[in-house]
């Protein structure tokens, strides 16, 4: 079985949408994109959507495959 990362970067985000030259940058730019679909936005209240988020790409960067 794949890890939760490994499955989730090959979602639907764009690498050409990317414009920074910082890789980490652009990693959690990436990152957030994945998160953000209509079931999450539906899910989530306004003001547990950002900490939702957060908690998302943090533990994505920290489980991530080096």
């Amino acid at each position: 079985m794949q890890n939760f990362a490994e499955k989730t970067t090959k979602a639907g985000a764009n690498d050409k949408d990317l414009r920074c030259e910082n890789g980490l940058h652009n990693l959690v730019a990436y990152y957030q994109k994945l998160f953000d679909i209509k079931e999450n936005i539906d899910h989530y209240s306004p003001s547990d959507y950002q900490n939702a988020k957060r908690i998302f790409v943090k533990y994505l960067l920290e489980k991530r495959a080096m």
